[in-house]
């Protein structure tokens, strides 16, 4: 991992043994420790080619050109378990051109225990063109049950790296409270019941789908962190 650099927006003190967590700035390695990736005709890249000066360190996801390309990288899908810890996703973001009638794609990311589609068990965003105005989602699913939420965030393409949001997920410990965040803005509040217990466990992951077109289209990854706050110092 590159623990290359402080963000303040972060919640999570590293030097506290009360968390256990991963930061990864994507700075040194294409693949890293916590995650593998997936996929079909799709690729996945570390790439210069919209980094700037805040983007220091960059995974891209790229579809490839078929109609039904996809790439993903996820951690195991059972190694988050929600009711008994605090739990923090933290990502920097972006889609480098926007869904549309001739390309269209679907891209989530959070807490997933899928990349194929919707996952079985997640907290996470979701976009495409062809829902909800083309404006970002947050979704929670239990055993496939959804609520989708408008985030009142119209997507919005990348030029020369920018812009970056910056999106967060935040599960409380009795895992009955979610807030997702972007920019820092609490957006979205979901109360769920029944996401808590070893029966529905989840991992962290980012998709890109294609469903249509030949032109490939990329997700953009600046950093990720997510974390879980123990009960007790370790």
């Amino acid at each position: 991992m590159s623990f290359v650099r402080y963000v303040p927006q972060m919640l999570v003190p590293f030097n506290e043994r009360a968390y256990t967590y991963v930061f990864e700035d994507y700075f040194s390695t294409t693949v890293p420790s916590w995650c593998i990736q997936s996929g079909s005709g799709g690729s996945l890249l570390q790439s210069g080619a919209v980094t700037n000066d805040t983007n220091i360190g960059m995974l891209g996801l790229y579809t490839g050109t078929g109609t039904t390309g996809r790439m993903a990288i996820n951690s195991h899908v059972d190694g988050i378990q929600f009711g008994s810890n605090e739990w923090i996703f933290e990502t920097r973001a972006n889609i480098q051109n926007l869904s549309d009638a001739t390309n269209t794609f679907t891209t989530r990311f959070g807490f997933m225990d899928a990349t194929t589609g919707d996952p079985t068990d997640g907290h996470f965003f979701r976009y495409t063109h062809g829902t909800n105005s083309g404006k970002w989602q947050a979704v929670t699913r239990i055993n496939n049950v959804e609520t989708a939420t408008d985030t009142g965030e119209t997507a919005t393409a990348m030029t020369n790296g920018s812009p970056m949001p910056r999106w967060k997920i935040i599960v409380d410990n009795s895992g009955t409270n979610v807030d997702f965040y972007i920019n820092d803005r609490r957006v979205v509040t979901h109360t769920p019941s029944g996401f808590t217990g070893s029966s529905r466990l989840t991992g962290v992951a980012y998709s890109m789908i294609k469903s249509a077109g030949t032109t490939t289209r990329a997700f953009f990854i600046d950093y990720t962190l997510f974390a879980c706050k123990l009960g007790t110092h370790r």
